[in-house]
């Protein structure tokens, strides 16, 4: 008993476990205080105007194409360079990426003005909210470049692997800017007032954060404009800026499709669906991030990867299981509670469907890790532009099949193919290279589980027994095949 104790004692002590459990707190405890007051949100502005509002938010961070994936970047050399201690190669690639940094957010404030402009022309939303939308889309750009500034200075903790230190950072300042949303939503103001708020507070937060990493790193932000350098970071970054253009438009492009087809009161039950599913998404990813530094300083030693694979791998499954289990078998009970009955009876089913589709989607997320620090990014890239198609594909064929339902609908089908996909390809890349079907193994017990909470029956408890115990077999089999330390 004494030794498990202790065990325990270090593992609580383990770097991995204390980034895991800053970078969960991040994740899971702003965010969460967000969903809380998202039926405030919308009893304030009403179910339209918060629409309006998540239609501005999908609009600026659409400008995020021209996000050049720095903090990625940045991450994947400092996490190399600090393995032979090269200091100078560490200050010239932050040097570096905060000069293409600040050029980016110049460029998307910019870009977010001509939007504004462009917009004040069109009537894309309810003629009473025209005026609004021009007027948030600026402010929201400001409030979108500042955030790619915070990412960066974020990323330089994370590339020393103190994931920690990062989420302390980015708690502060989530929760700074939901206080500010609140206070001037609980004092009566609207839209305009809410974005005008915020992008001061994120000015000021991000310049006291660049303050604190000079303190604490002795790094310089003196701007750095080498050729070498910016050939170096976009040898890397390119890959990750190609890939978040793609996640942009795979996160974003279905709510155009969305108020295009149904209006922007749909939209607004949707886009609340949206984020039940994406958060969970979220919290298990922040969990596990970590596992992206990681990753690239053991292929810099060429150490194995397959151990730490699949011990990943089943506990997000495990985790998954149990979260969107729970939540489902008490959604009458949780979701009513949280959000009232009437946003409830017309969210529900959408919200059902966001969480099937989370738990596919959930087994992609140590593989995008693990393609980014095996230097992998143009492969990860590939998928995603997959997803794309696919979402892009099944929501509009959803609508013509089944309704403004449909487009939910359509989303999940695309999760079915994409995450095949990329589990395939990932054992085919770096896990099972010798094992023909590696990934489809991995994704029939997935199948099981997904189709289990499709049902919400009692053949779903069979199902998701046979599922696991499968799992477990895979898992132990993997685990023990020429594998000797996890971390």
């Amino acid at each position: 008993m004494t030794k498990r104790i202790e065990r325990i004692k270090l593992l609580l002590k383990r770097r991995e476990f204390v980034n895991s459990a800053w970078n969960t707190a991040d994740v899971i405890v702003l965010p969460l205080l967000l969903l809380l007051a998202t039926p405030y949100f919308i009893l304030k502005l009403g179910a339209e105007q918060f629409g309006i509002w998540m239609l501005v938010n999908s609009i600026v961070v659409s400008i995020g194409i021209f996000n050049i994936g720095l903090g990625d970047a940045v991450i994947k050399f400092l996490s190399q360079y600090r393995v032979t201690d090269d200091n100078v190669n560490i200050r010239r690639i932050v040097r570096t990426a905060f000069t293409l940094s600040s050029l980016l957010t110049l460029f998307i404030i910019s870009a977010g003005a001509v939007a504004s402009f462009v917009l004040s022309r069109f009537d894309i939303a309810p003629e009473r909210y025209s005026s609004v939308l021009s007027y948030t889309v600026f402010f929201g750009s400001i409030i979108f470049g500042m955030k790619q500034m915070e990412q960066l200075s974020l990323s330089i903790f994370k590339g020393y692997e103190r994931y920690d230190t990062s989420s302390k950072i980015s708690m502060v300042s989530k929760f700074l800017s939901l206080f500010a949303q609140v206070a001037v939503v609980y004092f009566g103001y609207q839209l305009k007032e809410i974005f005008l708020v915020s992008a001061i507070v994120i000015s000021f937060v991000v310049l006291a954060e660049y303050i604190l990493v000079v303190y604490l790193r002795r790094l310089s932000f003196a701007p750095l404009s080498d050729k070498a350098s910016v050939k170096e970071v976009f040898s890397f970054s390119l890959w990750a800026w190609i890939q978040s253009v793609l996640s942009v438009i795979a996160g974003h492009a279905d709510r155009f499709i969305v108020v295009s087809f149904a209006g922007a009161k749909f939209l607004g039950y949707y886009a609340l669906a949206s984020t039940v599913g994406g958060q969970l998404h979220q919290v298990l990813t922040a969990a596990v991030s970590w596992t992206f530094p990681k990753v690239s300083g053991k292929t810099e030693r060429q150490e194995e990867l397959k151990g730490l694979y699949y011990k990943l791998q089943m506990i997000i499954v495990t985790a998954g299981i149990m979260i969107i289990g729970f939540l489902l078998l008490f959604e009458n009970v949780i979701f009513k509670t949280w959000l009232g009955a009437e946003t409830y009876n017309a969210s529900i089913i959408l919200i059902k469907l966001f969480l099937y589709m989370t738990f596919l989607n959930l087994a992609t997320i140590i593989p995008y890790f693990f393609l980014l620090g095996s230097g992998l990014i143009r492969f990860s890239a590939v998928i995603m532009l997959i997803s794309v198609c696919f979402t892009l594909l099944f929501m509009v064929s959803g609508y013509y099949f089944w309704g403004v339902t449909g487009l939910a609908y359509g989303k999940v089908l695309s999760a079915v193919f994409s995450v095949l996909i990329t589990l395939v390809f990932i054992h085919k890349m770096l896990i099972d290279k010798d094992i023909k079907w590696g990934g489809i193994m991995l994704y029939f017990p997935l199948s099981l589980v997904f189709t289990a909470f499709f049902l919400e029956n009692i053949t779903s408890v069979f199902l998701i027994i046979a599922a696991y115990a499968l799992l477990v077999i895979l898992y132990k089999k993997k685990i023990l095949t020429g594998y000797e330390h996890t971390f």
